[in-house]
């Protein structure tokens, strides 16, 4: 044997007394063990607190056990199990059978673990209790507190429950003024229910239009049926066939789908259509017999399924329509006023998806760094990595305010002001006159920068984790931020880019009156707030951009600068709603949150925003009064605990001269 072969194929040599290093083996060495998450709503106290706030005590109180237990399931290994399914087990379409012939549906074909984290999801709730009486006027913030929970852990099944979710929105309105024979009460009782339930899909997107709709190439015409069933007909039996071709149309394997479509006047009008018809065809085997009833395609065709970055659990295609049998929804020509009623509720899906996934890429980094230690030192106490979470905890405090605040506003809208006695305890609401126009400057403007800022969020917790943060590994679901990140991103660009939402905004809070509305609201907001510092440094910035918007320019000067603007709007409410928050018990924490938030503008939308609203000197706080204690604070906000006694960790390698 050579020296060369001995060197391969022999054992790692033996080391004597005098140097007892041995070599590590695949299963022998160092390996890191992190411990198990925690249940993300018992261990969260930011969360719980934002719950608290937001709902009446009683409502808090019932919500709570089911909560509890619902999070608990969120991290267990039968639901890791489903998400490791669908990740594995991508969709994928057959259309023809054996002997060439295509079948009467095309058949999706989608994973067990992508259909059980979906059911598991609705049977909790995520969809229903938006629409459920129980929790009267707050009944979507208790929603949403479920999809917080549920989101991170549902394989991109958020998609379909947004959409299904706003969809029950726009029937919800739409059944108030109709006839209970209606087949939309028929829709927004499955939409709607816990068990076999529908799911609903909106196609909207075109190749000629992107986020502009109205180059829309897909045409329904005027053709009812000669007979129908009743006065109205059945879900199926609707009075227009739509064709087109539709470019980007998420869960495909939905039950309906809600269409935008030209009328022979050329402009835009809603539809909505089931995916399947049944049928009738004579039993050859029984000629005597009524005959066979079985399902058949509406006339929806799989062009082919979509390959993407992430969100790939969720089959995205391109479809043919040829002929669908659908249904007018609203009026004739107003397409998009129509769907506006579904956009508000899917944007504020999109925003708690977002800060679910940020929220539990935070929770594995941090559980990485609890078991890790360098330069013989614990990872978690390093001064530059609790600076780190210390100021993404502030910011995600500050966007999950922004975010219950809006949902607050939306179920307020939608379910009735909250009475005398029911208000909330703290948040400077709206008045009725001016919640309208808030929500909608609101919805927009928590949505992009909620997105955004959720996935620079995903990344430095991506990057916290060193070269396991970006790691890829579907078999283990609850380690993985790279999945969380690369489906998360989706959400910047669904319902609106931020460019598009930015432009909304801007427009909206120019528009009429609006401007003196959403002024008058926030000036009051801000003349509750105690701290002094805090209040005039907000009522400054306020100033700032207001005279922006209301100088005098083109559009096209206003728009140039309208993701800034928009930015600065964002931080400029979460202040307020932070400096509001930490008043109404002299919490310690969240009165340290707000302070960062306000005075020493660390609230995380820095690049972005009019630098003359959020960095104006005039409002920081003086650099000894900031650097006082501030390593105990970071380690109170980042662990929720001081920094222990007698352990000082520099960080860094001490040189020994």
């Amino acid at each position: 044997m050579t020296r060369n072969s001995r060197s391969l194929h022999s054992s790692p040599p033996a080391f004597s007394q005098q140097n007892p290093l041995q070599p590590a083996t695949t299963d022998s060495g160092f390996i890191l063990a992190p411990s198990p998450l925690s249940n993300p709503f018992t261990s969260d106290l930011a969360f719980q607190r934002v719950l608290a706030s937001y709902l009446p005590p009683a409502t808090y109180s019932a919500i709570t056990p089911h909560l509890t237990k619902f999070a608990e399931e969120s991290i267990s290994p039968e639901v890791n199990d489903w998400i490791a399914n669908a990740e594995r087990q991508q969709p994928y379409v057959k259309q023809y059978d054996v002997f060439g012939r295509r079948y009467e549906v095309d058949r999706l074909v989608t994973s067990h673990g992508w259909k059980e984290v979906g059911k598991w999801g609705v049977r909790n709730g995520v969809i229903a209790l938006g629409y459920e009486p129980e929790y009267g006027p707050y009944r979507r913030i208790v929603q949403h507190a479920h999809n917080f929970i549920y989101s991170a852990s549902s394989a991109v099944y958020s998609c379909p429950v947004s959409m299904t979710s706003g969809a029950s929105r726009l029937f919800q309105h739409q059944t108030r003024t109709l006839p209970p024979t209606h087949p939309f009460h028929t829709i927004y009782e499955h939409l709607t229910a816990r068990e076999n339930n529908w799911i609903s899909a909106q196609w909207m997107t075109e190749r000629p239009g992107g986020s502009d709709v109205q180059n829309s190439e897909t045409v329904a015409t005027y053709s009812p049926l000669p007979t129908k069933t009743g006065e109205y007909g059945t879900v199926e039996e609707g009075d227009y066939l739509v064709s087109g071709f539709k470019w980007f149309s998420s869960a495909t394997d939905c039950d309906i789908a809600l269409l935008l479509a030209k009328t022979e006047t050329g402009k835009l009008s809603l539809f909505v259509a089931p995916t399947k018809l049944t049928v009738t065809v004579p039993d050859a085997s029984n000629p005597g017999k009524s005959g066979i009833t079985k399902k058949v395609t509406n006339g929806i065709r799989i062009h082919r399924l979509k390959t993407k970055m992430g969100t790939k659990e969720l089959p995205t295609a391109e479809l043919e329509l040829r002929g669908v049998r659908a249904h007018l929804v609203g009026s004739l020509d107003r397409g998009i006023p129509t769907i506006a009623t579904l956009l508000n509720v899917t944007r504020t899906h999109n925003f708690i998806t977002a800060l679910s996934c940020w929220r539990r890429s935070m929770w594995i980094a941090k559980s990485f760094a609890r078991a890790r230690t360098t330069i013989d030192q614990p990872l978690w106490l390093f001064p530059m990595h609790l600076r780190l979470f210390a100021m993404m905890e502030v910011r995600f405090r500050g966007l999950l305010q922004l975010a219950f605040f809006t949902t607050a506003c939306l179920s307020f809208v939608d379910n009735g002001y909250p009475g005398s006695g029911n208000a909330f305890a703290y948040a400077p609401l709206p008045e009725k006159e001016e919640l309208v126009v808030v929500l909608r400057a609101l919805t927009a403007t928590t949505k992009a920068v909620i997105c955004k800022t959720s996935n620079f969020g995903m990344q430095e917790c991506q990057e916290a984790m060193g070269g396991v943060g970006y790691m890829d590994e579907p078999d283990e679901p609850e380690w993985n931020i790279s999945r969380l990140m690369r489906d998360t991103a989706a959400n910047m660009t669904w319902e609106g880019t931020t460019n598009v939402l930015a432009s909304e905004v801007v427009r909206h809070l120019v528009r009429g009156g609006n401007l003196d509305l959403v002024s008058r609201w926030l000036m009051r907001a801000m003349d509750q707030i105690e701290d002094h510092d805090m209040r005039a440094a907000l009522q400054e910035a306020w100033g700032v951009l207001e005279a922006k918007l209301r100088a005098e320019r083109e559009m096209g000067d206003v728009l140039a600068e309208g993701r800034e603007i928009m930015f600065s709007f964002a931080w400029t409410v979460s202040g307020v709603l932070l400096a509001h928050d930490a008043q109404r018990d002299g919490d310690e924490v969240a009165g340290e949150v707000a302070r960062r938030w306000v005075l020493d503008a660390e609230g995380g939308v820095g690049e972005f925003v009019l630098r003359d609203v959020v960095y104006r000197q005039g409002k920081r706080r003086a650099g000894a009064e900031i650097d006082s204690g501030r390593a105990n604070w970071d380690c109170r906000l980042a662990w929720g605990r001081d920094l222990p006694e007698g352990e000082r960790v520099r960080g860094y390698r001490e040189m020994k001269l």
